[in-house]
């Protein structure tokens, strides 16, 4: 059991962000299902991390904040799935209106991990999900047949094509008509490298359909932009991906100070 010193509580006390979540009032796992919109409209801003508590100082009158076992800040691993050929990366760059992703989600602080398909439908996204168990290197059968079921397509030859870890903190509306999510440390590792994207936080809005009135977006103040972890961490990983359809977004995390950056170099 590893203890924390007391200078640790302090500087935790001291960060912006920690201190922020503290004026929200919690919500739990069961009352969040309430939220599920699993069909949703979404629409994604990315910031610097340090801008956040800013923008999040005015929503405690309008959001809960997830609360598990008394950690307002959930880890997420997500492990992605692919053909050897990345077929998924690729529909999604040439902007297929049908393509889908395919991954594991461990929630770490709760130890549960979900096997879930991601679809884009005409704008819209459609979230399939199951309980499940940790990844190994290919689908666990359960989730063949799950995905088999849900897609009409043949699992076989997916294989593990990018892990992705990062924190979260998830807000829901009080009368559960959004989600917002903020995520922020991420790192990505797949077999072509590894990289960290410091200093960046993804802001998505989960809603019934698109509100840019919603208080949480006039918050953020940010114009949405097209953005997939998924995609943008596999292009950073592997700089020989085809990635022209991307541009936008590396620009935009280059005029944030926020560009991926090796996970392994050493700092100066």
């Amino acid at each position: 059991m590893v203890l924390l010193e007391e200078t640790d509580l302090v500087d935790n006390e001291q960060d912006p962000l920690c201190c922020v979540t503290t004026q929200f009032e919690p919500v739990d796992l069961v009352q969040l299902d309430q939220a599920q919109l699993h069909d949703r409209d979404e629409s994604k801003v990315i910031l610097r991390t340090d801008d956040v508590p800013q923008s999040l100082a005015c929503l405690a009158d309008d959001y809960f904040i997830l609360e598990h076992e008394g950690e307002r800040l959930q880890s997420y691993r997500n492990k992605y799935f692919d053909s050897p050929d990345l077929r998924n990366y690729h529909e999604h760059h040439n902007q297929k209106s049908r393509r889908l992703k395919v991954r594991y989600r461990t929630y770490a602080n709760s130890d549960l991990t979900f096997f879930e398909i991601k679809r884009s439908v005409g704008g819209r996204t459609v979230k399939d999900r199951q309980l499940s168990r940790p990844p190994a290197d290919m689908l666990w059968d359960p989730d063949c047949s799950f995905f088999l079921e849900r897609t009409g397509l043949s699992p076989a030859g997916l294989i593990p094509s990018l892990m992705v870890s990062y924190e979260r903190i998830l807000l829901v509306k009080r009368d559960f008509s959004e989600r917002v999510t903020i995520d922020f440390d991420l790192s990505f590792v797949s077999f072509d490298g590894e990289v960290e994207v410091p200093g960046l936080a993804i802001c998505e809005f989960k809603q019934p359909r698109l509100d840019r009135r919603s208080p949480a977006m006039l918050a953020m103040n940010r114009r949405p932009q097209n953005f997939s972890k998924y995609c943008m961490g596999l292009a950073s990983c592997d700089p020989l991906l085809r990635r022209n359809r991307f541009k936008k977004v590396f620009l935009s995390l280059e005029a944030l100070d926020a560009l991926p950056t090796d996970a392994h170099q050493e700092l100066v």
